[in-house]
């Protein structure tokens, strides 16, 4: 075992533009791992779109939307720990082959479903239920595979551009899925994602992923508390888990289901200008994310990450109480480019100051605060949207979300203090 005066030396490297913002690119792993990860980010949004739509159809209730939304994220809620320790005991490389796999199949039972007039509300539960459980399993593992593929000097480059992947894919996906619905139904956007999820199987075949981990394998709960515990004694990331889960549950599982009621309802928009609103937010997050990935670091990349939650929150207030449809596209550009900041923040400071050898059971902890909040937040919002309105509902959410961001920037200086880079001393 290394001693600190045997670490390395510190790699002093200049803040700011650099030429190289495509540089984790030169990594060949690096590259497979984005190309699946961009194609499960596609389904992934024609995904959260169509089951929505499909609930609209179905019933058209904000309790039913909540019903589906929560469906889809439960898994995360449930597997998703467990999700991380066998992300750090097996081969992550199965695993994200046996997520794929399972994907691939439920998407193209649910498109045979749609299109047999056999579906319901039942069955639209129990396919989210199926196909969020795939995705519990397999996005701890891309997560935790990243740092590995890259240098640390590349790890907010590489975090970056893996995000930049998404908002492209969240981008097209929102105007994929809105399009599909609009020539051809839900049951040909869940095709879609069927021939999506399998372009990206085939981006695994190549891909070869380091082992990280020596030790000889334990008691499941032995491992999971390791993984509690190095989130709990992280004052930075402990904080950190907490604003995010708090985000999940305030916002991100509004977002998700009441945006596309918003705008049939309340902005008289049909498919495909709904979606256009979850594009142009996509726009905005490239654009910040291309920016982002010329930053080689940044000392204090916690703090920029809470200014984005204030700004976010003042964001969100206004787009509940836009009135008009080219207000609220504009709203979420801005949305999007705030959101481009955050997201890849928030992930290079988590994946920066965690060791390898916990990294699957942090990913995991992590996902399972920004995703498994989501489930409970949008059936809080579904029964919400039936009591006070989903315009209502989203501004105080929004305003609850600047409150949250102003309070933690105050009280938090461990957060605030953190860098997009370890200190190798603290590494060791």
């Amino acid at each position: 075992m290394a001693t600190l005066s045997e670490a390395a030396p510190v790699q002093v490297e200049q803040s700011g533009l650099s030429l190289s913002t495509f540089a984790a690119f030169q990594s060949r792993p690096f590259s497979l791992l984005w190309a699946n990860t961009f194609s499960f980010s596609l389904s992934q949004a024609v995904q959260q779109f169509t089951f929505v739509w499909l609930a609209l159809q179905l019933s058209g209730t904000g309790q039913a939307i909540g019903l589906i939304s929560f469906a889809l994220g439960l898994p995360v809620l449930v597997f998703g720990l467990h999700a991380g320790v066998l992300a750090d005991r097996l081969d992550r490389r199965i695993l994200l082959f046996a997520s794929q796999f399972a994907g691939i199949a439920i998407t193209a039972v649910a498109a045979v479903l749609v299109w047999a007039g056999a579906i319901d509300t039942t069955l639209t539960f129990v396919l989210a239920l199926l196909l969020g459980t795939s995705v519990a399993f397999g996005q701890p593992v891309r997560a935790a595979i990243l740092p590995s593929l890259v240098p640390p000097e590349r790890l907010l480059n590489a975090v970056t551009l893996m995000g930049l992947g998404l908002n492209v894919s969240q981008m097209v996906g929102a105007a994929v899925s809105g399009a599909v619905i609009a020539l051809g139904g839900v049951g040909a956007a869940f095709a879609a994602q069927t021939v999506l999820l399998t372009l990206g199987l085939v981006a695994l075949l190549p891909l070869r992923v380091p082992k990280v981990m020596a030790a000889p394998k334990r008691n499941m709960m032995v491992e999971l508390r390791e993984g509690l515990a190095f989130v709990a004694n992280h004052p930075g990331i402990r904080t950190l888990m907490i604003v995010l889960l708090a985000t999940a549950l305030v916002m991100a599982g509004t977002f998700t289901a009441l945006l596309p009621k918003i705008a049939r309802d309340d902005l008289g928009v049909g498919a495909f200008a709904a979606a256009m609103l979850f594009a142009a937010m996509g726009v905005g997050m490239l654009m910040s994310s291309l920016l982002l990935a010329s930053f080689s670091r940044l000392e204090r990349a916690g703090l920029y990450f809470l200014i984005t939650l204030v700004i976010g929150g003042a964001l969100n207030l206004g787009l509940g109480l836009a009135p008009w449809y080219t207000l609220a596209v504009g709203i979420m550009f801005i949305t999007g480019w705030n959101a481009g900041f955050f997201v890849n923040l928030n992930m290079t400071l988590v994946q920066a100051h965690t060791p390898q050898v916990v990294m699957g059971r942090v990913m995991s902890i992590y996902t399972l605060c920004m995703a498994g909040g989501v489930p409970l937040g949008a059936l809080l919002a579904g029964v919400m949207t039936d009591v006070i309105g989903a315009r209502e509902w989203f501004a105080i959410c929004g305003f609850a979300l600047m409150l949250l961001g102003i309070a933690v920037i105050v009280t938090q200086p461990a957060l605030r203090r953190m860098g997009s880079a370890a200190h190798p001393l603290t590494s060791a």
